[in-house]
C-alpha cells in the first residue's frame, strides 16, 4: 500500500521534517494530553466544589435568619387566636403590643407586626420605634392583600412575600421606603374557617445580608425563590426592590433558568447542573420547620467562563511550553532534512531549466552515491532533448506559417462573402458568425456566438417547427439540405426570405463534428421575380383588354345609334309616352359601357401624348376646378396645398391629369358627405423628385390589400361602381414616368395615396 497517496503532495524535505517532528512530538503529545485531561477535570471539580461550598455557607446564614423570623412570628401568633380576632378587645391588643415591644428590642430583624381579619381589615399594626397608636391602620390595602394570600394557606402554613414598607422620615420631601419580607400566617378556628391573618414584616437587608458573602468575588447571580417559583430575592434587583416587585408576576424561576433545571430545583433536591451550555447552577433547599413550614430554594448561577478561568490559565502555559518544544524540534528537523534533500533540489531545478529551454548545462552534484550517477544520466538526456527540441521548433515554425496563410485566406473568404456563413456545433450552437450574417440579421458575433441558431433566427410558428423537423431528418439521412427557400427573422423582428444550405461536417475518421450553414438573402430575387410575373400578367391583361374593347365598341356604337333614332321617333310621335324613360335608361347604361371600353383601350394601348415640361401644380389646379361640381354635389370639401416654386418635371401632361383625376375620384367615393379630401404637392427629399399626396377621411385601405388594389380588375367599391382599372392605369402611367405610387394609412384615419415622380426624364419614359 502506497501511503503517499493518502495525503496531499508534499516535498521530500517536508515529508522528512514531518517524520522527525512526529517521532519527537508524538510521545510528548500523548503525555501532555493525558496530563491535561486529568488537570482540567480536577480544576473544574475544584471550582464546582467551591461554588457548592459558598452556597452552603450562604444557605446556613440566610436559613438561620429566616427560621428565627418564622419562630418569632409563630410565637406571637399564639397570642392571637380566632377568639381574640373576633372580640378585638383593646386589652388583648395592648398585651400583644407589650409582647411585641420586647421582641423588637432584642430581635433586630423583625420590623413590624400586623393583624387583619378575614376580610382584610387591619385590626392591629405596630412597628419598631413607633407606638401602636401612630403606626396602626396606616395602610388598609396591605391587609386585603395579606388576607387574600392567607386564603390559599392551610393552618400553621406560612408564606413569604417580598414587599416595600414605609420607612422612617422622608427623602427629598417624599416618604422613604424599606425593602422587606412579609411572613404571612393564617389564623383559623376549630372548623378550619379563616378568621384572620398575622403578618410579620422583616428588613430584607438584614435577612439577606450574607447571601453574596461567600461568592469569593466571582461574578454571578444569587436568587431565593419560594415553592411556587416566585422570587423573594434576586441579586440583580437587590438595589432596585421596586423593579423586583413590579415584575414579580412576570418573572419567575422558569423565565430566568431553563425549564428542565427549574423543575429539578423546585422538586426540593440539592445539586449542580449546567444550564444552556454557558453557565452552571448550584441550588439547595431551605426548610424553615419540620411541621408545615415553607420550603424555599436558594441557588447560585455562575458563567462557565468564571469556573474555567484556572483551566484557561493552565492551558495557556501548557501551550507556550508546547510551542517552545515544537520550535526546537522543527529547527533540528530542518537542519537534518537540508543535508538530505539539497541534491534532490538541485536535480529538480535542472529539470525545470531544461523544460523551460533556459539551459542544458550538466549538473554538478557530488554526493558519492546514486544521486551523483542520476545527475550524470540527466545531463546526457538534457543534451539529446535540446537537439531534438531545436529540430521540432524549426518544423513548427514552417507549419505555423502555412497555417496562418490558410487561415488568413479562409478568413478573407468568410468576411467578404455576401452570404451569411455560420459555423455550428452538433448542438446547433453558433461557433462562427461572419460579417455577412451580421449584416443580414443584425447580431454582432459576440451576441450570436454560443447561442442556439434556432432560438436566434428561426421564427416560432407551426410552419417553421415542421420545417426544422424536415431539416433534421434530411441532415440525418443525406447529411445536407441545399437551397431550401424559407424565411428567417432578424434582430429587429423583420421576416427575411432566404435560401438555406446546411451541411454536416465530418473529420478524417468520418465522424461528424460540426455543421456549416449558408444563408442567402433572396429579397431582391423575389422582387425581380414578382416584377416579372406582374409585367407578364399586365401584358396579357393589356392584350385581352384591347381586344375586348374593340369587339365591344362596334356593337355598342350600333346600339347607341339605334337608341338615338328611337328617342327622335318617340319625341315626334308620342309626347306623353313612357318609352322615353326606358330609352334614357338604355342610353345611360350604353354610355357606361362605352366608358368601360375607353378605359380598357387606354389601359391596353401605349400612350401617345406629347412629352415636355409639366407643372404639377397646374395639373392639380385644372383637375380640382373640373371636379368642383362633383365635390359640391357630394357635400365633401376639397382642400389644395400646393408647394411654391415647385420645379417642372418631364413627362406627359395629359397622362398625369389622368392620374390626378383617378386618385381624386376614388377619394370622392371613399369619403363621407361631411368628409375632407386634401391634395398636396411638395418637393421630394434630395431635390430630384416631386411628390403628389391625396388624402381622404374614408374607411382606409386594409394593409393586406395595399398591393392588390393596383392589380387590374380588382376593386373595393360596390358592384356597378368601379371597373378595377383606375389604379392599375395610374400605376402604369407613374412607372412609365420612372416614379412610384403607393398607399399608406392616414394620420387621422382614411388613406394616403402618394406619388413620387423624378424631375429629369428617365430611360423608361418612351412613348409610342
Amino acid at each position: 500500500m502506497n501511503f503517499n497517496k493518502l495525503f496531499p503532495r508534499l516535498s521530500i524535505r517536508m515529508k522528512l521534517g514531518v517524520a522527525f517532528v512526529l517521532l519527537a512530538i508524538s510521545p510528548l503529545l500523548l503525555v501532555s494530553a493525558f496530563a491535561t485531561r486529568i488537570t482540567v477535570r480536577h480544576l473544574r471539580a475544584l471550582a464546582t466544589a467551591n461554588l457548592e461550598h459558598d452556597l452552603e455557607i450562604a444557605e446556613r446564614q440566610t436559613g438561620r435568619s429566616l427560621r428565627m423570623l418564622d419562630q418569632d412570628v409563630r410565637y406571637l401568633t399564639r397570642s392571637v387566636d380566632a377568639r381574640v380576632i373576633q372580640e378585638s378587645s383593646p386589652a388583648s391588643w395592648e398585651a400583644l403590643d407589650r409582647t411585641l415591644a420586647e421582641y423588637l428590642e432584642f430581635n433586630p430583624v423583625l420590623f413590624q407586626l400586623k393583624v387583619a381579619d378575614a376580610r382584610g381589615r387591619l385590626l392591629f399594626s405596630a412597628r419598631r420605634g413607633e407606638p401602636r397608636s401612630n403606626a396602626a391602620l396606616e395602610d388598609e390595602m396591605s391587609g386585603v392583600y395579606y388576607a387574600l394570600r392567607a386564603r390559599s394557606l392551610r393552618s400553621d402554613q406560612s408564606s413569604f412575600l417580598p414587599v416595600e414598607l414605609r420607612g422612617p422620615g422622608t427623602v427629598e420631601g417624599q416618604v422613604s421606603t424599606v425593602p422587606a419580607i412579609a411572613m404571612v400566617l393564617p389564623v383559623r378556628d376549630s372548623t378550619g374557617e379563616l378568621q384572620g391573618v398575622v403578618v410579620g414584616e422583616a428588613f430584607a437587608s438584614l435577612l439577606f445580608a450574607d447571601l453574596d458573602n461567600g461568592s469569593s468575588g466571582k461574578e454571578g447571580v444569587t436568587g431565593l425563590v419560594g415553592a411556587d417559583g416566585l422570587f423573594l430575592y434576586h441579586s440583580a434587583y437587590k438595589r432596585d426592590w421596586a423593579s423586583l416587585l413590579a415584575s414579580r408576576s412576570e418573572v419567575d424561576l422558569e423565565s430566568v433558568v431553563p425549564a428542565s433545571a427549574a423543575s429539578v430545583m423546585l422538586s426540593g433536591q440539592q445539586g449542580t447542573v449546567e444550564a444552556a451550555g454557558d453557565r452552571i447552577l448550584s441550588f439547595v433547599p431551605i426548610r424553615l420547620s419540620d411541621a408545615g413550614g415553607p420550603s424555599l430554594i436558594m441557588y447560585r448561577e455562575l458563567p462557565l467562563s468564571v469556573l474555567d478561568a484556572p483551566v484557561r490559565r493552565f492551558l495557556r502555559w501548557e501551550a507556550l511550553g508546547g510551542l517552545a518544544v515544537l520550535a526546537t524540534v522543527l529547527g533540528l528537523a530542518a537542519l537534518a532534512t537540508h543535508q538530505i534533500t539539497q541534491p534532490i533540489l538541485q536535480l529538480r531545478l535542472g529539470v525545470r531549466r531544461l523544460a523551460a529551454g533556459l539551459s542544458d548545462e550538466p549538473l554538478h552534484i557530488q554526493t558519492n552515491d546514486e544521486l551523483e550517477d542520476l545527475a550524470e544520466d540527466f545531463s546526457t538526456m538534457a543534451a539529446t532533448l535540446a537537439r531534438h527540441r531545436n529540430e521540432l521548433e524549426e518544423l513548427v515554425r514552417e507549419r505555423t506559417a502555412k497555417l496562418r496563410e490558410a487561415d488568413a485566406e479562409l478568413e478573407g473568404i468568410l468576411d467578404h462573402s455576401a452570404d451569411a456563413i455560420v459555423g455550428l456545433g452538433l448542438d446547433n450552437r453558433v461557433r462562427v458568425w461572419n460579417r455577412g450574417a451580421e449584416h443580414l440579421f443584425g447580431y454582432a458575433p459576440s451576441e450570436a456566438t454560443g447561442r442556439d441558431v434556432g432560438e436566434l433566427i428561426v421564427p416560432d410558428s407551426a410552419k417553421h417547427r415542421g420545417e426544422s423537423v424536415f431539416i433534421e431528418g434530411e441532415l440525418a439521412d443525406r447529411g445536407a439540405v441545399v437551397n431550401l427557400r424559407t424565411t428567417r427573422h432578424a434582430m429587429n423582428g423583420e421576416l427575411i426570405p432566404v435560401s438555406l444550405t446546411q451541411t454536416v461536417i465530418h473529420n478524417e475518421q468520418d465522424r461528424p463534428f460540426g455543421q456549416s450553414l449558408i444563408i442567402r438573402d433572396t429579397r431582391l430575387q423575389n422582387q425581380l421575380e414578382e416584377q416579372l410575373r406582374r409585367s407578364d400578367r399586365l401584358a396579357t391583361v393589356s392584350v385581352m383588354a384591347a381586344g375586348l374593347a374593340h369587339e365591344l365598341n362596334n356593337p355598342l356604337a350600333v346600339i347607341a345609334n339605334r337608341i338615338e333614332c328611337m328617342e327622335q321617333d318617340v319625341a315626334e310621335r308620342c309626347n306623353d309616352c313612357f318609352l322615353d324613360k326606358d330609352l334614357a335608361v338604355l342610353r345611360e347604361h350604353t354610355a357606361r359601357l362605352l366608358g368601360v371600353t375607353r378605359e380598357l383601350l387606354a389601359f391596353g394601348q401605349e400612350e401617345s401624348d406629347e412629352l415636355g415640361a409639366v407643372s404639377l401644380n397646374d395639373v392639380v389646379n385644372r383637375v380640382a376646378v373640373l371636379l368642383q361640381n362633383t365635390y359640391s354635389v357630394g357635400s365633401a370639401r376639397l382642400e389644395t396645398r400646393l408647394a411654391s416654386s415647385l420645379p417642372n418635371l418631364h413627362g406627359s401632361e395629359q397622362a398625369l391629369e389622368t392620374v390626378c383625376m383617378n386618385l381624386l375620384m376614388n377619394a370622392i367615393d371613399a369619403t363621407e358627405s361631411d368628409g375632407l379630401v386634401t391634395i398636396e404637392t411638395q418637393a421630394g427629399a434630395g431635390g430630384d423628385t416631386v411628390q403628389l399626396d391625396v388624402r381622404d377621411t374614408g374607411p382606409g385601405v386594409p394593409p393586406d390589400l395595399s398591393e392588390r388594389i393596383f392589380e387590374p380588375f380588382f376593386t373595393t367599391k360596390r358592384d356597378g361602381h368601379g371597373t378595377g382599372l383606375g389604379l392599375a392605369l395610374c400605376r402604369r402611367i407613374v412607372e412609365r414616368h420612372g416614379g412610384r405610387i403607393w398607399v399608406e394609412s392616414g394620420s387621422g384615419g382614411g388613406s394616403l395615396f402618394r406619388v413620387s415622380l423624378p424631375i429629369q426624364a428617365t430611360e423608361g419614359l418612351q412613348w409610342a
